[in-house]
């Protein structure tokens, strides 16, 4: 159990080698191995089988999907899945089969994994990072691995100022991109007398298709957007509240969505529009479980 452990959480920190381990005992009873190749933050995957029938994609790809965003190995988003008919050891499987596609594969799949909060991400990032290492892994990685651990004094060291320099960092980082975002030229606005302390959510006009319109930033105007929505979402209690939260966050998504190729951030703003969505889902669903109330 302890040495499967040390291997999931290679995989979750990136290995491909832990990553491919656990795939291929996730697809054992379907006697399907695996090979992969990280190439421009896509996991290029190539499934094989000795037979058509165990090369079924209506069962591997669903195996694969779960098995993958379980993980959540970082910097890898998209998955661009190959099954083929076994065949003898090649180093350069991944020219062949973009090279002949026709001749080479069985079917062929792209997927777009699904990210869980970023939050949850960060708390088990964390954990990985605070666990100590008490056997040998695994996987046979390129770095020294201590076998009797840390004495619990110098590990606890060690973890509080990995956890003070996560915590610093994170503020820098905040500090950084508030800066940023105080250049940038803000809309008009007219100070009145406001009723009450609380800032009026921002109003993005969408047209029929729910695309935002009439936004010269929509980048800056959807980070805007999601950062009234976090405020929000601290206070949110009745079910109308939190449908309003569902609408707006899927507003900022469509900004996101709206992002120009040309954009400086245009591949930030694909990102960002897959996690705003699942907000609104994750808002909708708080919605619809305080109905009736």
């Amino acid at each position: 159990m302890q040495v499967m452990d040390d291997v999931m959480r290679q995989a979750q920190q990136g290995s491909m080698a832990a990553i491919i381990q656990i795939l291929n005992e996730a697809l054992i009873e379907q006697r399907v191995r695996t090979r992969a190749v990280l190439a421009d933050r896509v996991l290029q995957l190539l499934c094989e089988a000795n037979t058509a029938e165990q090369l079924e994609p209506s069962t591997i790809i669903p195996k694969i999907r779960a098995t993958l965003e379980s993980l959540e190995p970082p910097k890898i988003h998209r998955v661009k899945l190959y099954g083929r008919i076994a065949q003898e050891q090649q180093l350069h499987w991944l020219e062949d089969v973009t090279r002949n596609p026709e001749s080479e594969l069985l079917w062929s799949e792209e997927l777009v994994l699904r990210r869980s909060l970023w939050f949850r991400r960060w708390f088990q990032h964390l954990q990985i990072a605070l666990t100590p290492d008490q056997t040998l892994p695994a996987v046979e990685l390129n770095v020294p691995v201590l076998r009797h651990g840390l004495p619990p004094l110098l590990r606890n060291t060690l973890g509080l100022a990995l956890l003070c320099g996560v915590s610093f960092m994170t503020g820098w980082g905040y500090h950084n991109w508030q800066a940023q975002m105080e250049q940038m030229p803000a809309p008009a606005t007219t100070t009145t007398e406001a009723a009450t302390p609380e800032p009026a959510p921002t109003t993005v006009v969408l047209d029929p298709n729910g695309v935002p319109v009439n936004s010269d930033d929509p980048f800056a105007d959807a980070v805007r957007l999601a950062e009234q929505m976090s405020t929000a979402g601290q206070t949110a209690e009745t079910a109308s509240q939190w449908a309003a939260l569902a609408e707006q966050w899927q507003q900022a998504a469509n900004l996101m969505k709206a992002v120009p190729q040309n954009h400086p951030r245009y591949a930030t703003a694909q990102e960002r529009a897959l996690t705003y969505t699942e907000y609104s889902q994750v808002a909708q669903q708080q919605a619809n479980a305080r109905q009736g109330e």
